[in-house]
């Protein structure tokens, strides 16, 4: 459930809230290193008011859970250009069984694949003959991956679980990862061997910092569905408060 900085984000879009203080702890939905982690970044480098601790939490489902049993933000990606409906499913359903309270800040970033390698392997010059990734990140890559037809390796875990194990070398020798170039932060063994290799180069995904509260009563999915897309339009109309 998501262009260049390492990631990079200079285009992206911030709106925040001035009710979102410093201090306050964040879950942030899916792992470090993901394309959620490169947004929540670039969210507190671009208002440091909204800096915060955060702890990753999978699921939105979870994320809104954690956020509210430590009395925490949820941050979690809402919409992508390239989803029919453009509303991401996960978040969907997560809204299904809690709401939103208030929307405090949305990020639009633009989402850069990268290519990355162990160390060792770039060191030898290993050209590549397998590719990890999330199964989802491995349907973006088809005019790049086209051009030599490496092996796949599908890592339901994430993106951030292959770069893990390209990094710690757990698979073959000639094994790239796909993911968020900031991965060759997280993980020291990576290196970033080539940027941009996603299909769509317009490819976006916007994010929300919140507070949610469970529902008394689970909703139906186009009710929650209505309701993200609210939730979303608030998000928006917080650029135009501020």
């Amino acid at each position: 459930m998501l262009k260049p900085l390492g990631i990079a984000l200079t285009a992206s879009t911030l709106l925040f809230s001035n009710l979102a203080l410093a201090g306050e702890h964040v879950f942030a939905q899916a792992s470090k290193g993901s394309f959620n982690d490169a947004a929540i970044t670039k969210l507190f480098e671009q208002q440091p008011a909204l800096s915060a601790s955060v702890t990753f939490a999978g699921t939105p489902s979870n994320t809104f859970k954690q956020s509210i049993e430590h009395d925490a933000l949820a941050f979690s990606a809402v919409e992508n250009s390239t989803i029919d409906g453009r509303l991401v499913q996960a978040t969907v359903e997560a809204f299904q069984q809690y709401r939103l309270v208030e929307a405090k800040a949305f990020i639009t970033t633009p989402i850069e694949m990268c290519v990355l390698m162990n160390n060792q392997d770039v060191a030898n010059d290993t050209a590549i003959t397998t590719i990890a990734s999330h199964p989802a990140a491995l349907k973006q890559i088809d005019s790049w991956k086209n051009s030599f037809e490496p092996k796949e390796l599908a890592i339901p875990e994430g993106t951030a679980a292959a770069a893990q194990k390209v990094a710690n070398q757990e698979l073959p020798s000639g094994t790239a990862a796909i993911g968020a170039c900031v991965l060759s932060n997280v993980y020291p063994n990576l290196k970033v061997v080539e940027q941009g290799v996603q299909d769509n180069k317009n490819n976006k995904t916007s994010f929300l910092l919140m507070d949610v509260e469970p529902r008394e009563e689970k909703i139906s999915e186009a009710q929650a569905r209505k309701e993200l897309t609210a939730a979303i339009e608030a998000g928006k109309k917080l650029a135009k408060a501020g």
